[in-house]
C-alpha cells in the first residue's frame, strides 16, 4: 500500500490585518499518497494557493496538523523548513521565475549552488536535466530568447535538479498556448509515471484531466 506523503488534519489558516481577521482555510482534512498526481481546483479566493503554499513549506498553518512523511511540519523552524524545501520539493510557477541575466544552464544549476554541489557536478546534472526536457541545444540561451513553453520546461528542469519527492506546479500552463501546455502536462504526467508525487493548482479542466485525482475547493473547504 502506498505511503501517505502528506496528511492534514483540521488544518486552518487565518490572516490578520490590523483588526480584520480573514479565515482562508477552514479545517481541512486531506491525505496525498506518495506517487499521486493531484490537481487542486477552485475559483479565485477558494484557498487553493494558500493550501499550496502551506503544503510546500512556504507558509505555516494557524492551527491543525500537517504531517509530511510522518514528520510534524508545524514543529519545524524556518531553517528546517527551508532545508526540507531544498532537498525534497520542486516548484514550477505560472510566471517561470527565471533569472533574466543567467543563461538556461545557469538557471537550472541554481538549486545546486545552494546545496553546495561542485561546479562540475552542477553542470553535469543541469545538462542532463535540460536534455530530459528536450532543451539540450539551448544551454547558452537567455530566457528572453526562449518561447513560453521552453521557459516552462527550463523551470521544470530546475525543479527536478535535486531529485525532489514532490513537484508543486502552480498554474503551470496559465501563460502557455495549447501546444506548449500539452508538452508541459506531458512532462508532468511522465514524472508521475516515474513515481514522483505531483500536486498541481489549475483553473483549466483540460489540465486537471491529466491528474489522477481532482480536489475541488470553495470558500476555504474541500467540496469534492
Amino acid at each position: 500500500m502506498p505511503e501517505s506523503i502528506i496528511e492534514l488534519k483540521n488544518l486552518t489558516k487565518t490572516y490578520q490585518n490590523d483588526d480584520v481577521e480573514t479565515l482562508v482555510l477552514r479545517g481541512l482534512d486531506l491525505t496525498i499518497q506518495a506517487g499521486e498526481f493531484v490537481a487542486l481546483m477552485g475559483p479565485s479566493g477558494s484557498g487553493k494557493s494558500t493550501l499550496m503554499h502551506i503544503l510546500s513549506f512556504l507558509d505555516r498553518p494557524t492551527n491543525g496538523s500537517y504531517m509530511y512523511r510522518g514528520r510534524d511540519v508545524t514543529a519545524l523552524t524556518a531553517d528546517e523548513r527551508a532545508a526540507l524545501r531544498l532537498s525534497d520539493i520542486g516548484f514550477v510557477f505560472q510566471a517561470f521565475h527565471l533569472l533574466p541575466k543567467l543563461n538556461v544552464l545557469e538557471n537550472v544549476m541554481l538549486p545546486l549552488v545552494y546545496a553546495g554541489a561542485s561546479i562540475a557536478d552542477r553542470k553535469q546534472r543541469a545538462t542532463e536535466a535540460l536534455q530530459n526536457v528536450g532543451l539540450g541545444e539551448r544551454l547558452d540561451f537567455l530566457p528572453n530568447q526562449l518561447s513560453g513553453g521552453q521557459k516552462q520546461r527550463v523551470a521544470i528542469a530546475r525543479a527536478l535538479i535535486n531529485n525532489p519527492s514532490v513537484i508543486f506546479a502552480d498554474e503551470p500552463t496559465g501563460n502557455l498556448d495549447s501546444v506548449s501546455s500539452e508538452q508541459v502536462l506531458g512532462i508532468l504526467s511522465d514524472l508521475h509515471r516515474d513515481g514522483k508525487t505531483v500536486v498541481m493548482v489549475t483553473h483549466e479542466p483540460d489540465a486537471a484531466a491529466h491528474a489522477k485525482r481532482i480536489i475541488r475547493m470553495k470558500d476555504g473547504v474541500i467540496t469534492a
